[in-house]
């Protein structure tokens, strides 16, 4: 029996997610929405046409019919019961009846005839790691977006524990290429909870459909992010951001090290961080308009883009008043990402915040600012909100913002 074969049994033998967990309602498993919009190009036009790529039984398309109501929504799944199963509930849930779900392989080149393409935002989560072919999937999912399209991604990382558990399995006398659930299979995963320090999940205790495909199966993709971009950038896809670097980068701006991260990109710095602490699991936001990021190194140039601020944080600013060059205080809080940073700020930069609307270059903004701001002040802030996903930067020339969802 082939790769793709032994995936598919375990995915009709046990659909995912559990009957159990879809009875506690269509949770948002995904990154917050605010920040995908925060770190997807501002440039891009309203969200008409989501793909679910793995749908299962339809979770995720719930979810994003709810949060996207003037969208069209596609889910698809090489599990023909999974599908059954959407659809069945999908005649109990009010509002979801405009939900299209079809049996599709992600690696299939009809899929964009499939699913009938263009689409603005696709989500693949848990899926790709256990796909034999994962590139070709991510050439069929790229060639079904718009110009424009998103992909939230969630894949395994180089930290996840399968890769340790699956080698220590067959030392307790169990096939990690098959899962039977029992009270020794739970025994033998208990003790491997007990050893395992990170990351901090109880997998004796989940649930038979998330074992039977996390830890067990016949492969599993578990990466490090830069070949997980490696393989996107040959599908035409391109890093914007990782969720989880939230967390290192609050601990580098409250020890006041972010100069050091200078002039890297946004996604060089999401590499960074997981070459020197690798994740479990990343959630992930790639596009395919390469992203336009100025030169940090050249404050100069900078002056040229266009600040605009991303629904990612409310600010707590103080009245406009006082020097330019004294410093203030500034709180930034956003309730998505459970955080809240207090920084001291220049009057100046408390200006841009007030003025970001992508209309105005940041030339036009400083204009009346005196003395002048030197260059590598100027990059130097600006690069710790742009880090932070406060703002985005338009480049020269672009037209003004437009509307991310719908």
């Amino acid at each position: 029996m082939s790769i793709e074969s032994r995936v598919r049994r375990i995915y009709e033998r046990r659909p995912y997610p559990p009957p159990e967990l879809r009875r506690k309602g269509e949770r948002w498993s995904l990154p917050p929405l605010e920040w995908i919009v925060a770190v997807s190009d501002p440039e891009r036009p309203p969200v008409r046409r989501i793909l679910v790529a793995g749908c299962g039984v339809g979770s995720e398309a719930f979810a994003f019919v709810r949060r996207f109501p003037a969208a069209e929504v596609v889910g698809v799944d090489f599990s023909a019961r999974s599908i059954e199963t959407a659809r069945r509930l999908q005649r109990r849930v009010p509002g979801c009846e405009r939900i299209q779900f079809e049996v599709a392989d992600l690696t299939d080149s009809r899929l964009p005839e499939i699913t009938g393409g263009d689409f603005d935002l696709v989500s693949c989560h848990g899926v790709l790691s256990y796909i034999p072919d994962p590139v070709g999937a991510l050439r069929n999912l790229s060639h079904a977006m718009s110009k424009w399209g998103t992909l939230v991604l969630g894949v395994n990382g180089a930290l996840h524990p399968s890769l340790r558990y699956r080698k220590s399995l067959p030392m307790f006398g169990l096939d990690p290429g098959e899962f039977h659930d029992s009270k020794r299979t739970r025994e033998v995963l208990a003790i491997h909870d007990s050893i395992v320090a990170y990351p901090p999940v109880q997998l004796a205790g989940m649930s038979p459909a998330y074992i039977a495909s996390d830890i067990f199966g016949p492969l599993n993709h578990s990466l490090p992010l830069t070949e997980w971009s490696r393989m996107c950038r040959k599908a035409g896809l391109h890093l914007r951001s990782n969720f989880y670097a939230n967390i290192p980068l609050r601990q580098i701006l409250n020890r006041s090290q972010q100069r050091l991260l200078l002039p890297r990109s946004r996604p060089a710095v999401c590499e960074l961080f997981d070459l020197i602490q690798p994740g479990s699991f990343y959630r992930t936001v790639y596009s395919r308009q390469l992203p336009k990021e100025p030169n940090w190194a050249d404050g100069r140039s900078l002056l040229d883009w266009k600040p605009l601020v991303t629904p990612l944080f409310t600010f707590e600013l103080p009245a406009r008043g006082g020097a330019w060059h004294n410093l203030r205080q500034v709180t930034l809080a956003s309730k998505a990402i459970n955080t809240k940073v207090t920084l001291r700020v220049p009057r100046w930069q408390i200006e841009i915040l007030n003025q970001s609307s992508g209309e105005k270059s940041l030339r036009e903004i400083l204009r009346g600012v005196k003395p002048k701001v030197s260059p590598r002040e100027l990059s130097e802030q600006m690069y710790i909100l742009h880090q932070l996903a406060v703002i985005n930067l338009l480049p020269p020339g672009a037209g003004g913002p437009k509307p991310v969802s719908s």
